[in-house]
């Protein structure tokens, strides 16, 4: 269950270059598809086997990738452009998974998210996809990497005792889980956008990941509050010993669902 969470980049984004255009522009059409493909590098062949030097590779190109984007929008360039650097730099920064770039990743996403809202319908809708995407994908996969699913089924509350490690987990695991409510329902909001109905591969991205995260939070949550209920039952109101009450518990089910588009 906790290795469906982990996504992975759908590929490398094609950029064509059409009509007249200057030398300009194709030094930086070829910057940006080299600077996507060493992206893709790091992430399918070294981040593997050398998580920490990918870390650094990663921290540096999002870097980079940062600071192309600032300048196409301080010269007033070609904004396409801006907001794909600004993905890039997005990806690599949550990819890096390095907790001192956690700023850099919120800023990098919310300049280019407010490039694609002024663009408006002339905005490259797949890297906007992305960008809209990429804050929630890392908050999720942040809960995840905590593996709430071995924690809770170590808890036995029908055992006749509840030991104070169990408590305090539980209390963790409320706390993971209130965390994760909140990016699993932006993931889900998206659906709600008709764009992803317009490209197969951006519908196909889209609702494999939204599958995903409905698929870990779900069952997590119904274990948790499965868990909540044996407390009740063998040693009375759950709170404040664990944290939550067991209205609490089930408040933290999702009423969102997966787009009906995803079953198509």
């Amino acid at each position: 269950m906790k290795k469906n969470i982990y996504w992975a980049i759908s590929g490398v984004m094609v950029f064509l270059l059409a009509g007249c255009v200057s030398v300009q522009d194709v030094r930086r059409a070829t910057d940006l598809i080299r600077t996507d493909n060493e992206l893709t590098r790091l992430l399918v062949e070294v981040r593997p086997g050398d998580q920490a030097g990918a870390a650094a590779y990663l921290i540096g190109l999002a870097g980079d990738a940062e600071q192309e984007a600032d300048a196409l929008v301080a010269a007033q360039g070609n904004q396409a452009d801006a907001i794909a650097f600004y993905r890039i730099a997005s990806t690599a920064y949550w990819k890096s998974g390095s907790a001192e770039v956690v700023n850099d990743l919120f800023q990098t996403a919310e300049k280019g998210a407010a490039l694609c809202t002024a663009l408006g319908e002339n905005a490259p809708d797949r890297d906007c996809l992305f960008l809209r995407l990429v804050i929630p994908f890392a908050g999720l996969e942040s809960v995840a990497a905590n593996d709430l699913s071995g924690m809770l089924e170590w808890v036995d509350f029908n055992d006749g005792n509840a030991t104070d490690d169990e408590k305090e987990t539980m209390k963790d695991i409320y706390g993971w889980l209130k965390l994760a409510k909140v990016p699993t329902r932006k993931i889900l909001a998206i659906g709600r956008d008709d764009r992803l109905l317009t490209h197969t591969s951006m519908r196909n991205y889209y609702c494999s990941n939204a599958k995903a995260a409905k698929d870990y939070y779900d069952p997590t949550v119904s274990v948790f509050v499965t868990k909540i209920r044996e407390y009740s039952r063998n040693f009375g109101e759950p709170k404040p010993a664990l944290d939550v009450t067991l209205a609490e518990a089930r408040g933290l089910k999702l009423s969102e669902t997966v787009p009906g588009f995803c079953s198509e």
